[in-house]
Parts: C-alpha cells; structure tokens; sequence
C-alpha cells in the first residue's frame, strides 16, 4: 500500500519544524494568513518568508530534505541572491513551498509584525491581519481582493488603523484601502419613518452605528433622539 499523502496541514507543520530547526527567522504570509484571519479557502502553497544568510543554506538545506523537501542549495541560494520566491516540491504531497528571503521592506514588515497562533500545540508565525490586507490590495487580482475584504469584515475590531493605514500608505495602495473599507460599510434594512423625517442606519468598518436623517420638508431636527433599535 502506498503511503498515505500528507495534508496541507501537515506540510505546514512540516515546514515550521524545518524552519525552527535550522534556527532561521520567518514568518508565513499569503493563503495561510488568509485562512487563520479570513476565511477558509483552497490552496496548494505554502508560502513563507525567511531572514537567512548564505551561511545558514547547508543546515536549512539539510532540515527541509530531513522532511521530504525536493530542494537544493541553488534554490535557496538564488532566493537569498535574486530576492524571490522559490518553488520546492514537497514529496510526500502536491503541495508546494514557495520560499522568499525576507531582504523586501515589505517582507521586514511581515516579520516585525507577525503574531503567532497555536495549531493543534504547534505555534506559527504569521503575517499579521493589516499586512496582509495591504499586500492583497497590492497585487490586486479578484481572489487578492476578496481576501482583503474576508480578512477586514472578520478582524475589524482586531485591527490596529494606524498600523494598517501607515503600511498601506507605504506601500501605495491607500485608494484601495479607501474602497474596501467603503465597500465593507453595512447597511440596516430598517428605515424609521417619522412626523420629522425618514431616519436609517449603517454600520461602518469600524463596528460604528451611524445615525442618517432625510428631514421631511419644513421641518428641523429633533430635539430628543430617536430610538435606533
């Protein structure tokens, strides 16, 4: 009988014992993040950011081949030199690794702000929320935006506004925070109609009820409030 093909779950597991046993600093960013603060979807990468030197490759090279890797010293030192990600198979799955030194300003963000969650009694690094909307704003493909916006509605009142504005400023894409966060207001069905006018109510991204009022002609305001609820 064959043996029995790893689950996603497992590669990842796989690559942080890898990762913590070659002593190397990281932090996993991309469809993970998305599914710890997202929501839950497919995917066939792994993918991780790691701050290493080349003096770290033999013993990184040794801890993911220790763990049914298919890698060699020139992917990992091409990630080192070129910057980018580099693809390694996992042998006892189709999943895959997608490797990238943590050089970018962006990737040293990912690292200084990751949190770490527990899975099953393994803790894991990942990309906090607000880095990780501002790089799915950056990439901007349907399933980026999609992302952005799951990983928004779910960790609004979680997310720290200054971190994420002052990152997506960084990092170009304000505009498109602007819109997300438009897009992710809530409107309330409810429409109260009243001697003084039409009153209704929206929830804005930030969990805030907002009161709007459309006054009925000739006259003014209210002078007590109207119940919302």
């Amino acid at each position: 009988m064959p043996p029995r093909r790893r689950s996603y779950e497992a590669v990842v597991r796989a690559v942080e014992r890898a990762l913590s046993a070659a002593g190397v600093d990281h932090v996993f960013v991309g469809g993970l993040a998305v599914i710890a603060f997202g929501r839950r979807r497919t995917t066939e990468d792994v993918d991780v950011l790691v701050a290493f030197r080349e003096a770290d490759v033999p013993r990184l090279l040794s801890e993911l081949r220790r763990r049914g890797f298919r890698v060699t010293d020139g992917d990992l030192l091409a990630a080192l030199v070129e910057g980018e990600h580099r693809t390694i198979d996992d042998t006892r799955s189709d999943y895959r690794v997608d490797l990238s030194s943590a050089a970018t300003t962006s990737a040293r963000h990912a690292l200084r702000h990751r949190v770490v969650i527990r899975s099953r009694g393994l803790e894991l690094p990942v990309a906090r929320p607000e880095h990780t909307i501002v790089m799915k704003l950056r990439f901007g493909s349907d399933q980026d935006i999609e992302d952005a916006m799951a990983i928004y509605l779910r960790q609004k009142d979680r997310i720290d506004p200054g971190l994420l504005t002052r990152f997506a400023a960084r990092q170009r894409v304000l505009p498109a925070l602007a819109a997300l966060r438009k897009e992710g207001v809530k409107v309330d069905r409810k429409v109260q109609d009243t001697e003084y006018g039409k009153f209704g109510w929206v929830t804005d991204p930030d969990g805030n009820r907002i009161e709007l009022w459309e006054p009925s002609k000739g006259n003014r305001a209210p002078e007590t409030a109207i119940p919302m609820e």
